[in-house]
């Protein structure tokens, strides 16, 4: 069940902000960047995306991009899991 499933504890950066990263490599379970899907927490749908802003915590010479979703409402140390519905471009998000 490879790329079936996303899980990601939140971090107090995600909480205090309203987001939520996407790791790089994990890119391909979502929609394409920038491309409108909804993900449903507790059968509340909304629209979202996936973002990206630069960054330099690497350093100057290291420059990269983050990946997130706009989400409000978790808390720092929530565990998440965002799963694929079999309609297309629908996603759901559980506290586990």
């Amino acid at each position: 069940m490879k790329n079936t499933v996303y899980y990601r504890k939140i971090s107090s950066k995600e909480a205090q902000e309203g987001f939520i990263f996407i790791l790089k490599s994990k890119l391909t379970f979502f929609p394409l960047l920038g491309s409108e899907f909804i993900l449903s927490r507790n059968n509340s749908p909304r629209d979202v995306k996936v973002e990206s802003y630069p960054c330099n915590c690497r350093g100057q010479d290291k420059p990269h991009e983050h990946y997130f979703i706009s989400w409000e409402g978790l808390k720092v140390g929530d565990r998440i899991k965002i799963t694929k519905s079999d309609q297309e471009g629908k996603y759901r998000l559980q506290e586990i």
